[in-house]
């Protein structure tokens, strides 16, 4: 199983998020619902960037305290900002990603990049919805 998650809670004042399911490994998912209704917190829950207050969360089919380092870098996700600051072109993206990613393939990003219109030299500023869209994917599945 790629990810499991069971009775995962998180309450912050008015807000309570209690969420089961089960995602096998293969697929592609992306979860829809109306704002609030807890889909940044659950991707934050995953991905360690939030404490939940019960539940289990398993990836690979291991704890998340279990999950290595190796682990970690397998796992591609996206939030709705790169995280990249928007006076910066993807050029000056790379060496970056370069470093935060061991497998990081330099020349596959490029092409996906130009494959997908993406100019290197724009600041990401500049960018459409659609174009940081598509950044914000290629990053994440690099």
């Amino acid at each position: 199983m790629l990810l499991e998650l069971e009775n995962v809670q998180k309450t912050y004042g008015d807000f309570h998020l209690n969420c089961s399911m089960k995602i096998e490994e293969g697929r592609i998912i992306g979860l829809i619902g109306a704002n609030g209704a807890g889909k940044s917190t659950l991707f934050k829950a995953v991905l360690q960037l939030i404490y939940t207050d019960g539940g289990s969360i398993h990836i690979l089919g291991k704890g998340q305290e279990e999950l290595t380092l190796q682990d970690r870098e397998d796992i591609g996700a996206q939030m709705a900002a790169s995280g990249f600051s928007s006076y910066l072109t993807i050029k000056k993206c790379i060496p970056i990603l370069d470093r935060l990613y061991k497998r990081f393939d330099r020349e596959r990003f490029i092409e996906a990049c130009r494959k997908f219109d993406l100019p290197l030299d724009k600041l990401l500023k500049d960018f459409s919805t659609g174009m940081r869209a598509k950044f914000n994917v290629l990053v994440a599945m690099s």
